[in-house]
């Protein structure tokens, strides 16, 4: 099944493009004067495979976390403490972990292909790294070739990984109820579906672009039953192979794009081509669907985000021939404001099973 991850890296003032010289209190960072994550954002880190992009990238140990079992199924929110702060710069979803032993040669020639032997220069242009390194280069060098191939030790569709633009400060307790997050770099919190659900209704929605609507896609999608045999790693196979062919089988990312297909890029009823506020909307709520069911184009309907909150919360509804139903709890006033009812700009017949389960279980009548 999917693995949530909240995961703390080093905190960089240069938007993750190359290490900023912040001071870290302890291990590596302190030790070296920069840390692996602060490439995170650049776009060396992006490895293509014919027409597949993918994204790799770095954060620090996971210890005994099941990566194998998870591999392309795996969440990472990536989080920073600074300053008193907690925030969310960045989010990377159907990953794959590299940290196992048996994944360091392909490690070592991602690092090869990427040529990212080349970024020891950034990170010797930092005055905190020539200082903890005695301002002796040579020593320096060999320090970076020892510990090159870490950077690349998680990898995921380019799609699906999303460098915040700017930090997202969070609430902790509104998210997992305690009154702060895990800030320790060497490890993790777990998090269940509805707590990965909340740190992404973090992101303010002048934020929610694309990424967000993907990434959100994903994680309702996210599977409930442990990962194939056939389709576990032992690192013999190339990853990128590896995340092809799992989301593939698993139609991961795919729901929305179908359903985009189907409604032709705009609202299934008013039309709207505007991607940004497009949802795609589980006919039968994702909460009571089977795996099949979450990833059927079938059980859903693009709807722009007034009408897929109305549709969400059981306020509005459709019949077989389209037209909409309404709600008692929305009054004249709200139906006026909204401009409804307004029907289906057309139907199929295969909606019509998901389209009764709504009228009779979430339908407010």
């Amino acid at each position: 099944m999917a693995l949530f991850i909240q995961k703390p890296i080093f905190w960089n003032t240069k938007n993750y493009l190359v290490p900023s010289g912040v001071i870290a209190t302890s291990g590596y960072h302190k030790q070296k004067g920069y840390g692996h994550e602060e490439w995170n954002n650049s776009p060396r880190m992006l490895l293509a495979r014919g027409q597949h992009r993918y994204r790799v990238f770095h954060t620090e140990g996971l210890g005994a976390a099941p990566l194998d079992e998870n591999a392309g199924q795996t969440f990472i929110f990536m989080t920073v403490s600074h300053n008193g702060i907690q925030q969310l710069v960045g989010i990377a979803g159907n990953a794959m972990g590299l940290s196992l032993d048996h994944y360091r040669e392909q490690r070592e020639e991602i690092v090869e292909e990427l040529s990212l032997r080349d970024l020891w220069a950034d990170a010797w242009a930092v005055a905190n790294v020539q200082r903890q390194h005695r301002s002796n280069e040579r020593q320096f060098l060999k320090d970076w070739e020892q510990d090159l191939h870490w950077i690349p030790n998680w990898i995921c569709p380019n799609d699906f990984y999303w460098w915040l633009d700017e930090p997202v400060t969070l609430d902790s307790r509104a998210i997992t109820g305690k009154g702060r997050l895990l800030g320790m770099f060497g490890s993790y919190t777990e998090l269940d579906l509805p707590t990965a659900g909340r740190m992404l209704e973090a992101i303010p929605v002048a934020q929610r672009r694309e990424k967000w609507l993907l990434l959100s896609d994903a994680i309702q999608s996210a599977p409930v039953e442990p990962l194939a045999a056939e389709d576990s790693s032992d690192g013999s196979e190339p990853v990128t192979s590896v995340l092809t062919r799992v989301n593939a089988r698993r139609g991961q990312g795919q729901f929305r794009e179908e359903l985009m297909g189907i409604w032709g890029g705009a609202c299934a009823v008013t039309g709207l081509g505007c991607r940004e506020v497009l949802r795609a909307s589980h006919v039968k709520p994702w909460a009571v669907s089977t795996h099949k069911q979450r990833i059927d184009s079938d059980n859903g309907i693009l709807l722009s985000a007034n009408l897929d909150a109305l549709f969400d919360k059981g306020l509005i509804t459709f019949d077989d021939s389209g037209q909409m139903q309404i709600s008692p709890r929305l009054d004249a006033a709200h139906r006026a404001a909204l401009g409804l009812p307004k029907s289906l700009r057309f139907t199929r017949k295969e909606l019509g099973v998901y389209l009764k389960y709504h009228r009779e279980k979430v339908f407010q009548s």
